[in-house]
């Protein structure tokens, strides 16, 4: 209002990006493959540089199947103010591979009773596989009146990723 002349102020408008830590992802692991890097099953674009915290403590950020448990993790990119942080979750299972057990052996006479494959195996082999040989297997019994000696494979099936593994059994028949 004259005789006063006009006045200026200056704000400055900062405007901070909140920070995008990704989409939530998974993946499935083997307990022998080999480690894997979390940030890479993010969905979308994650911003770099953030934290991880889950079941096991993340280095690197890579989950170790061999040393690392199963679990939700949880990737944390710290907003700067006044954006508040933001978390964005991978959910890692871990399959165990099968276990066949070990290689075993049994001699038996063409005379005696059926005997049982799976208790020739050593170790403790996981149940549920499947036989095969020089004969067909039937309830995972050996005849030795009506079936052929030889090498006699237990299969145990493998979860994926992980593969089936397989242990066998050597088979000898002799006769009176």
């Amino acid at each position: 209002i004259a005789p006063c002349p006009s006045e200026q102020a200056t704000v400055t408008v900062t405007i901070n990006t909140p920070p995008d830590p990704g989409t939530p992802g998974a993946i499935t692991l083997c307990s022998t493959d080999a480690p894997a890097s979390l940030f890479a099953q993010l969905g979308g674009t994650p911003d770099a540089g953030g934290t991880w915290s889950g079941p096991s403590a993340v280095v690197g950020g890579m989950i170790d199947p061999a040393t690392m448990n199963a679990g939700v993790y949880t990737y944390t990119v710290n907003g700067i103010a006044p954006c508040p942080s933001e978390q964005a979750t991978v959910t890692v299972t871990i399959n165990t591979p099968p276990d066949p057990g070990t290689p075993g052996a049994i001699t038996l006479c063409s005379s005696d009773a059926p005997a049982w494959l799976f208790a020739q195996l050593g170790g403790t082999p996981d149940a549920g596989g499947t036989w095969s040989g020089p004969s067909a297997v039937v309830g995972g019994m050996i005849n030795p009146a009506t079936m052929n000696a030889g090498v006699y494979t237990y299969t145990g099936n493998g979860i994926a990723p992980c593969p089936s593994e397989q242990a066998t059994v050597t088979v000898t028949i002799n006769t009176p």
